[in-house]
């Protein structure tokens, strides 16, 4: 598409394309515009009909829209105002994609005062408005929703990594069963491992919640941590846990971690000879990762 007097005939139907009852179209217009590199701002009702694209079933056409609308926000932010609006939205897949789109942006930082967003005055939006949002979708029942909030949490750490980290150590505390796992995770590919951290992850490990548990596990292991408390916490998932999904982690994560504790080691003897067949095999894998490395 060159710049002509065609152009906004063209831009005009990109518009009505990215409102078309058939996704094919909708995506069409979508790479027309991603692809089309002589355009410098985007219509009105372009912009418009893309933020109406961040509520799409479609997850191919949620992306599209907002690869766009990030290319041009820094031109444009009157979009980063539009999105932040979105953050509000009733529709819950349109806030959370919004929060999403905003997370690929570098934003202003936080400042000591919250400012709510209204209709009235719409402020540019830093980590205090993208994060209830990421948070509320970390608790999804849809597991997709939750692993694309988890994804923004991380693009958003680019830019905030100490205030995203803060707000997922205190979401291990506060959250309900599936955003404390889901922090966990986001802590973890974080790689956090200051005291703070730790503390949770420890914190986790007594959650009553076994797939919190097996965060915490999944942190400690990939992150190689090791620490006296923990040296207590792990044999006792390992030895007594009620969830047998539990105690399998935990001589996984002992392999993991390279600790060669005396009580651990006898720990994972013990278990080795457990009548569950799986536990017995984790943790017959994790004495010879621990004994027999070369």
């Amino acid at each position: 598409m060159k710049q002509s007097h065609n152009a906004p005939l063209q831009l005009g139907q990109l518009a009505a394309g990215l409102l078309a009852d058939d996704d094919l179209t909708r995506l069409s217009a979508l790479a027309l515009l991603e692809s089309e590199r002589t355009l410098t701002s985007l219509s009105d009702d372009v912009v418009r009909n893309l933020l109406t694209c961040l509520g799409h079933r479609t997850k191919k056409i949620q992306r599209g829209a907002a690869t766009v609308l990030v290319r041009f926000a820094s031109q444009q932010p009157d979009i980063i105002a539009a999105l932040t609006h979105k953050l509000t939205h009733p529709d819950a897949r349109l806030r959370w994609t919004a929060a999403f789109t905003l997370s690929q942006l570098e934003l202003p930082s936080p400042s000591p005062q919250r400012v709510n967003v209204s209709s009235n005055q719409t402020q540019l939006p830093d980590t205090f408005t993208l994060l209830p949002v990421l948070i509320e979708n970390l608790g999804h029942q849809e597991s997709d929703l939750r692993w694309a909030a988890a994804t923004a949490v991380l693009q958003l750490a680019r830019h905030y990594s100490q205030d995203v980290a803060q707000a997922m150590i205190q979401l291990v505390y506060k959250g309900n069963a599936v955003q404390r796992r889901m922090a966990l995770y986001c802590l973890r590919d974080l790689k956090q491992t200051d005291h703070t951290a730790q503390d949770a992850y420890l914190a986790s490990l007594r959650d009553e919640d076994p797939m919190v548990r097996l965060g915490g596990l999944s942190c400690l292991g990939k992150l190689r941590l090791r620490s006296g408390a923990m040296r207590a916490a792990i044999p006792r998932l390992l030895e007594h846990d009620p969830d047998m999904g539990v105690r399998r982690a935990a001589a996984v994560t002992c392999g993991q971690i390279g600790d060669t504790d005396t009580h651990i080691i006898e720990a994972l003897q013990r278990t080795a000879q457990a009548a569950d067949t799986s536990l017995s095999k984790a943790s017959a894998g994790a004495l010879k990762k621990l004994l027999y490395r070369t």
